[in-house]
């Protein structure tokens, strides 16, 4: 990585447009739609939309928990 590129990773503290967002985090405009449908926040700001940092890190830990949480009642089954 040269010293002029970016990180690539989605930080707590920042807010990204949309168009940023999906190009840091490698979410097409479908799986975009899929995650806002299962609770990731976006902000609207006029015709904008932005998303936080700290929302989509939150919305990560929360679909590992759902996923833990469904393999085990799969198990117990």
């Amino acid at each position: 990585m040269s010293h002029s590129e970016q990180p690539t990773m989605i930080q707590s503290g920042a807010v990204y447009s949309l168009e940023k967002f999906k190009s840091l985090s490698g979410l097409g405009t479908h799986a975009m739609r899929q995650a806002v449908k299962k609770g990731l926040q976006t902000i609207q700001i006029g015709s904008r939309k932005y998303v936080r940092g700290s929302d989509f890190l939150e919305f990560i830990d929360n679909q590992i928990k759902q996923q833990a949480s469904n393999q085990e009642t799969v198990t117990a089954l």
